[in-house]
């Protein structure tokens, strides 16, 4: 074996699911009734280096910021501490611009859900979640129609908690959600 893989069996690996880059559905939850968070426990069960978390017609009771934090003791508690950090950009559809950043905050937020009919969605790569020796960081790109002024609104950006070690699961908040579903994936290397 020379190490090379012609078009045909790359077709195949990618299929089976076995190639680098392929997802692999760890979880899902749906959201049918009022809740304030979704957590998401035993990353360790599944270790991947890399995470792919998606978020589909997430709906709230009212205009609130999404949310995250980490767990280094599997979901028993979040860290709450001033330890994360975060930066953004913001572009809406009326053609107006934000920059936005925090340091030293006790929550990763950044994107907005709407409210009623209107829905957010949105995907995050989770990475270093399970090494003791690197901190824990997410990228993240939403859309989101904002309930109060009616315009679309698409995010990209990232955060990091800014203190070294394992985290093995993360909650997401976002007000009280009243439906939608996430997904997370752990995306296979090669």
């Amino acid at each position: 074996n020379t190490g090379l893989y012609t078009p045909s069996e790359i077709l195949q690996l990618t299929k089976d699911g076995s190639w680098g880059g392929s997802l692999e559905l760890i979880e899902e939850q749906t959201i049918s009734s009022n809740v304030s968070s979704v957590d998401f426990i035993n990353l360790e069960n599944n270790p991947y280096g890399v995470y792919l978390c998606h978020i589909q017609n997430l709906q709230a009771t009212s205009t609130s910021q999404i949310a995250w934090r980490f767990s280094t003791d599997n979901g028993s508690s979040f860290i709450s501490t001033v330890a994360y950090e975060y930066a953004s950009m913001r572009i809406l559809s009326n053609g107006s611009t934000n920059e936005y950043n925090n340091n030293g905050v006790a929550i990763l937020t950044d994107t907005y859900t709407g409210t009623g009919v209107s829905s957010h969605n949105s995907y995050f790569y989770l990475y270093n979640m399970l090494d003791n020796a690197k901190y824990s960081l997410l990228t993240q790109h939403t859309t989101s129609l904002l309930g109060v002024s009616g315009n679309y609104r698409t995010t990209f950006g990232g955060g990091v908690l800014a203190t070294a070690g394992k985290n093995n699961a993360f909650q997401i908040l976002a007000g009280t959600m009243t439906g939608g579903s996430i997904k997370l994936f752990g995306m296979k290397e090669i």
